[in-house]
């Protein structure tokens, strides 16, 4: 209760709803009409399945409760919001107790929480659940730090706050390692201390996860944890998403963090080398601390793909959000383990007004292209309620001019399927039309028309007409109703 009174906290909230504001008003992504327009059980058991049990009984309680999709949806959006602020807050605080510069501590804090891969965190339903695994993990954090610290009992509530997150969701949980690698170099006072630290932190990590994964394994059969593993597949798959990923998926110009981060490891080395009152021993340790970082922030957020099923592997943002977090960790890095020079004995310190202006210039970038992706992914849903009631309209013409119920639909595909619309800026499963997968589609098209189609069996010679059209007089709604089935073709 006392944190409330801090204007900090105040802060955290306002720069929380900077970026992720306009998500108050409902949203669907392709999921989220197939979580809505499916029976509770079934999406129960799908995040069972997912080893997402927090999100699996969340939902199965608001089912319960017969909460309705907006209150549902109002309800996971406040949760995304308090949870991202006060991992805001709670970063900046641990941030701070270093840091003398109230606005630096932000900046780094909000780098690291909001992300340039945080933005896909909002666009689902469950947000409220992703979200708050940020949070858990940055509580595991703190909770690790006082371990370091002493504090031994501490590493139980390490250890709860982790199974809990890897409960909720599995993309995110890599923030832990990222976070507590800093500090395990910075409170670590010798190579036995060290070692010692790294092997806590990755029990920490790997004993939740390898519950969450026995726990599916041996209750469920699930393709993405039973499926099988081929290898070398699977390392051409990470080595390919992996370029996309340091690419930033196009969410920031290509390569942004890639040339950010190596401008501040150039700036920590020179820093480290030109401190005249440290040993060479001491400047070899902290050069070395700085490729211990990057090393474990990058390896985390990828090696953990390669237990997936080859099919499964699939980057993107949601699930490498740890990646992203990297300028901020290393900026972290640099404040905690090198000294600030001021130039010419003058009030301006180097890495203090280093870091002060590409935390600035990044943070501004991604709200721009956040507000982008957020204006864009409306745009889509609105397009793609359109489209939905167009469809439904001629459905109830035909039944009033034929008296026949239609009660079926079947989907035929061009063989160049275009995921989103024209001018909608589309990365990975960020702003993909509803007409394009297949668990989406029929469900959508319900949704808007209060319909209950179901799947029908294809006409091979209207699918044979369907691909043989002008696609260049295409229209949106290209369908054929024949008895009780409806035909529509995505181009």
């Amino acid at each position: 209760m006392k944190k409330l009174k801090d204007k900090n906290l105040y802060i955290s909230l306002l720069i929380s709803l900077a970026f992720f504001g306009i998500f108050l008003r409902m949203d669907f992504a392709t999921d989220t009409y197939s979580v809505l327009g499916s029976p509770a059980k079934e999406i129960f058991n799908h995040f069972m399945l997912s080893g997402r049990f927090v999100t699996a009984f969340l939902w199965g309680a608001v089912n319960v409760l017969n909460f309705g999709e907006h209150l549902i949806y109002f309800c996971s959006y406040a949760l995304a919001i308090i949870t991202i602020t006060f991992s805001i807050y709670l970063l900046f605080n641990l941030i701070h107790e270093k840091i003398k510069s109230e606005g630096l501590s932000f900046l780094v804090s909000s780098l690291i929480i909001i992300n340039p891969f945080s933005i896909e965190l909002f666009m689902y339903i469950e947000k409220g659940v992703l979200a708050l695994t940020v949070l858990l993990s940055v509580l595991a954090t703190i909770k690790f730090i006082d371990f370091i610290k002493g504090n031994k009992k501490s590493i139980i509530f390490t250890f709860i706050f982790m199974l809990i997150a890897t409960f909720c969701y599995q993309g995110v949980i890599s923030l832990f390692i990222a976070l507590s690698a800093v500090f395990i170099v910075f409170y670590s006072k010798n190579a036995k201390d060290f070692i010692k630290n790294n092997v806590v932190m990755l029990l920490c990590y790997g004993i939740p996860a390898v519950i969450n994964l026995l726990t599916v394994r041996l209750f469920f059969i699930n393709d993405r944890v039973n499926g099988e593993i081929v290898l070398s597949e699977s390392i051409k798959k990470i080595i390919d998403g992996s370029k996309s990923m340091f690419a930033t998926y196009n969410i920031l110009p290509k390569y942004t963090v890639i040339v950010v981060l190596s401008i501040l490891v150039i700036l920590a080395i020179v820093m480290i080398c030109i401190n005249k009152k440290e040993k060479i021993n001491t400047k070899i340790l902290k050069i070395l601390g700085i490729a211990y970082v990057v090393i474990a922030t990058i390896g985390i957020t990828i090696v953990p793909q390669i237990m997936q099923n080859t099919e499964s592997i699939w980057f993107v943002p949601r699930s490498t959000y740890t990646f992203a977090s990297i300028i901020g960790i290393i900026s972290l890095y640099i404040l905690f383990n090198t000294e600030d020079i001021n130039i010419l004995k003058s009030k301006v310190y180097i890495n203090s007004t280093v870091i002060l202006i590409i935390s600035i210039i990044i943070l501004s970038m991604e709200f721009y292209s956040f507000n982008k992706i957020e204006t864009d992914h409306y745009n889509m849903n609105y397009l793609d309620k359109i489209n939905s009631l167009s469809i439904g309209e001629q459905i109830k013409k035909y039944e009033e001019d034929t008296g026949i119920k239609v009660t079926k639909i079947c989907i035929y595909n061009d063989e160049n399927i275009s995921y989103t619309y024209n001018g909608i800026l589309a990365i990975g499963d960020i702003n993909i039309t509803g007409f394009f997968p297949d668990w989406s589609i029929i469900k959508m098209i319900n949704y808007y028309n209060g319909l209950n189609l179901t799947e029908g069996e294809k006409n091979p010679d209207l699918e044979k007409e369907f691909l043989n059209q002008d696609w260049n007089n295409y229209n949106q709604n290209q369908i054929k109703i024949i008895d009780d089935t409806i035909h529509y073709c995505r181009f």
